[in-house]
C-alpha cells in the first residue's frame, strides 16, 4: 500500500464523520499505518469515500456547470454594470472564444485529473485488503473496487466530451504521459464500463436512497451515454447499441427505477429517495451543501423572497438567457428563449414560492420578488438600490441594445431547480440532492434513438409520459407528436426538462446545432469549439500534452 501515515490521519477523521456509529480506539497519530488502519468496515469506507468527497467537489465547484450551462442557448452571465465582467471570462463562453488561461476550462481539467488520482490511489489501497478480516464480504470487495473504476471511466468521458481525451493513467505511479487518442479513449472507457457493470449492486427498491455512490443502473446508463456521443467523439454510429442499453434500463434489467409522478420529485429536499434517482451529488445542511447554485444564481436580497434569514447573500449572476429584445419584442431565434419555451399552464412555469413542511410550487424567480406568505419585497442593492425587485424576460439596461454587456440588476429569470427553504425550515435549507443522473434522462435518450431511426411516434410517446406531469391532471396542452417532433422541437425538451442539470452543451453538440446555429447575441462559431482548449498551465507541467486544433 502507497498510503503515507499522515493521509491514514486524515481518512480516519473522515470515516469518523460518515459513520457516526464508528468507535475507532484512540490511538496516538504516530501509531497509524497502512497495517493497522483498516481494521473496521468504516475504515474501509472512509477509504472509499475519497474519490467520491472529490467528486462531489468537482460538482459543487460547478466549473463543469458553466462549460456545459453558460456556453449554450439556455442560460447566460451577462456583464451587470461591472458585476460579472470579470475580464471578459463570461462573455467570450457565450461568444465561443475561450482561451487557454480562463479559469473554468483550467479548472475543470485540474478537477476531472484530481477524481482521477484520488481513484487510482484509494483503488489500489483496497485492493490489498482483506475484506473478510473487517468484517466485509468479497461481494462488497467487487462493489468497491468497481465503484472506483467506474469513477473514473466516467472522469475519461467528462475529459473525452470536454478536451477531446485525456492521458490514460492505470497506476497512481505513472509519470506524465501524452494524451491518448480519442479511440483510446473511447476503448479505455467501454472496456472499464463492460467490465465494472455486472459487478455493482443494483438499486434494490423504488425507494432506496442514492446517497452519490454507483449503483448497476448508473454503470449501465454511463456506457449507454458513451455509445450515443459515439459519433460525436470518435466518427462511429452506436446509437443501437445505447438503445438497446438504454431500453433494458428502461425495463429494470439494472434495477429499480421509474418516471417520479412529481415534477418536483426529482429535486426535492428528499429527492435522494426519488424512484427515478440514480446518481445525485449528496447535500446536507450546515454538513457538506451543495450550494455554489444559491450563490451564484440569486440576486443580493433574495432571503427576503425565500423568507430565510440565515441565507447569504447571494452574488447575482447567472441566468436564463432571454427570451426577448426590450419589453414587447420576443426574439425569434430556433434554440434558446428559455422561460417562454415553458408551456403558460406548465407547473414549473410558476412563481417559486415554499409553502412550508417540505412543500413548495413553481421553479423560477420572475417578475415582482414578492413573497406571497410575508408579503415582505425584496430591494436592488446596486443598480436598482432601494427599488422593488422586478425580474424581467430581457437583458437591456440601456434600452438601446440587448447583448452581454447590458446586465442590469433585474435582468433575467433565475432558476430553482433545487428548492429553497424558509427560516421556520432552515434545517432542510440545502438538503436537495443535484441529479447528475436521473431516470427521466434515460427515457428522452431512448426517444432520441427512436427517433433517429425514424420512429417519431415511439418517440413522441416516451417523452409525453414525462410530459403529462408537469400539468394539472396530467392534461398536456401541447405534447409532442409525430408530426410535430424534429430536432428543434427534441432540443426544446430537453431543455425545459434538463434545465440547469449541466448537460446542455452535451445535448447541443449531439444534436449538430452547438457551433451552426444562432441564439441570443450570439452566431454560429466553428467545429473546433466542440471541445475546449487544453489549459496553458497543464502544457507547462507537463509537456508532452499536445493542444487541440484550433488554439
Amino acid at each position: 500500500m502507497k498510503m503515507t501515515k499522515i493521509k491514514y490521519m486524515a481518512l480516519a477523521v473522515v470515516g469518523t464523520f460518515m459513520m457516526s456509529s464508528c468507535d475507532l480506539d484512540e490511538k496516538f497519530y504516530s501509531e497509524v499505518t497502512p497495517d493497522n488502519f483498516f481494521t473496521s468496515p468504516e475504515s474501509v469506507y472512509a477509504v472509499l469515500a475519497k474519490p467520491f468527497d472529490q467528486w462531489r467537489y468537482y460538482h459543487n465547484e460547478k466549473n463543469n456547470w458553466v462549460l456545459e450551462e453558460l456556453t449554450t442557448d439556455e442560460m447566460a452571465c451577462p456583464a451587470r454594470a461591472g458585476d460579472f465582467y470579470n475580464g471578459g471570462e463570461y462573455l467570450r463562453y457565450h461568444y465561443h472564444t475561450w482561451n487557454t488561461a480562463d479559469r473554468f476550462i483550467v479548472n475543470n481539467f485540474n478537477q476531472l485529473n484530481y477524481v482521477i488520482a484520488r481513484s487510482l490511489e484509494a483503488r489500489e489501497d483496497l485492493a490489498g485488503v482483506n475484506y473478510q478480516s473487517v468484517g466485509l464480504t468479497e461481494e462488497e470487495k467487487a462493489d468497491h473496487l468497481n465503484q472506483i473504476n467506474t469513477l473514473i471511466a466516467y472522469c475519461y468521458m467528462r475529459g473525452l466530451n470536454s478536451y477531446g481525451g485525456l492521458p490514460i493513467y492505470t497506476s497512481s505511479q505513472d509519470k506524465p504521459k501524452a494524451r491518448n487518442s480519442r479511440k483510446e479513449n473511447f476503448d479505455f472507457i467501454e472496456s472499464v464500463l463492460i467490465d465494472a457493470i455486472p459487478k455493482l449492486k443494483p438499486r434494490a427498491s423504488l425507494s432506496e436512497a442514492q446517497n452519490g455512490y454507483i449503483t448497476r443502473g448508473t454503470g449501465a446508463m454511463l456506457l449507454a451515454q458513451l455509445y450515443l456521443n459515439a459519433d460525436v467523439f470518435i466518427g462511429e454510429n452506436r446509437y443501437s447499441d445505447a438503445e438497446k442499453l438504454l431500453q433494458d434500463i428502461y425495463e429494470g434489467v439494472y434495477g429499480k427505477y421509474e418516471i417520479d409522478p412529481s415534477w418536483s420529485g426529482p429535486h426535492d429536499f428528499d429527492n435522494d429517495r426519488s424512484p427515478e434517482a440514480m446518481w445525485y451529488v449528496p447535500s446536507q445542511t450546515t454538513k457538506k451543501e451543495f450550494d455554489g447554485l444559491y450563490r451564484f444564481m440569486f440576486i443580493a436580497d433574495a432571503k427576503t423572497y425565500f423568507d430565510c434569514n440565515v441565507l447569504a447573500n447571494p452574488y447575482n449572476g447567472y441566468q436564463l438567457a432571454p427570451s426577448y429584445e426590450k419589453e414587447g419584442v420576443e426574439l425569434v431565434s430556433k434554440l434558446g428563449r428559455t422561460y417562454s419555451k415553458f408551456h403558460d399552464l406548465d407547473l414549473r412555469k410558476k412563481p417559486y414560492v415554499y409553502n412550508g413542511n417540505k412543500q413548495y410550487e413553481g421553479m423560477f424567480c420572475v417578475g415582482l420578488q414578492k413573497n406571497p406568505h410575508t408579503g415582505k419585497v425584496a430591494k436592488g442593492t446596486k443598480l436598482q438600490n432601494g427599488k422593488e425587485m422586478v425580474l424581467v424576460d430581457y437583458i437591456n439596461r440601456t434600452g438601446n441594445k440587448s447583448d452581454m454587456m447590458e446586465g442590469d440588476e433585474n435582468s433575467g429569470i433565475r432558476l430553482v431547480k433545487m428548492p429553497v427553504s424558509n427560516s421556520a425550515d432552515k434545517d432542510i435549507l440545502f438538503d436537495a440532492d443535484f441529479p447528475v443522473i436521473r431516470f427521466t434522462e434515460v427515457v428522452y435518450n431512448l426517444a432520441e434513438c427512436k427517433f433517429r431511426r425514424g420512429d417519431k411516434k415511439g418517440a413522441a410517446e416516451l417523452i409525453n409520459e414525462v410530459r403529462k406531469r408537469n400539468f394539472a391532471n396530467g392534461i398536456d396542452p401541447d405534447p409532442v407528436t409525430e408530426a410535430n417532433l424534429n430536432i428543434y422541437r427534441l432540443a426544446d425538451e430537453y431543455m425545459i426538462e434538463f434545465l440547469g442539470e449541466g448537460h446542455r452543451r452535451t445535448d447541443l453538440i449531439r444534436f449538430g446545432l452547438f457551433t451552426t446555429e444562432s441564439w441570443w447575441d450570439h452566431t454560429p462559431t466553428d467545429d473546433t469549439k466542440k471541445v475546449f482548449c487544453i489549459p496553458l498551465e497543464a502544457i507547462q507541467g507537463n509537456p508532452l500534452l499536445q493542444q487541440n486544433p484550433g488554439y
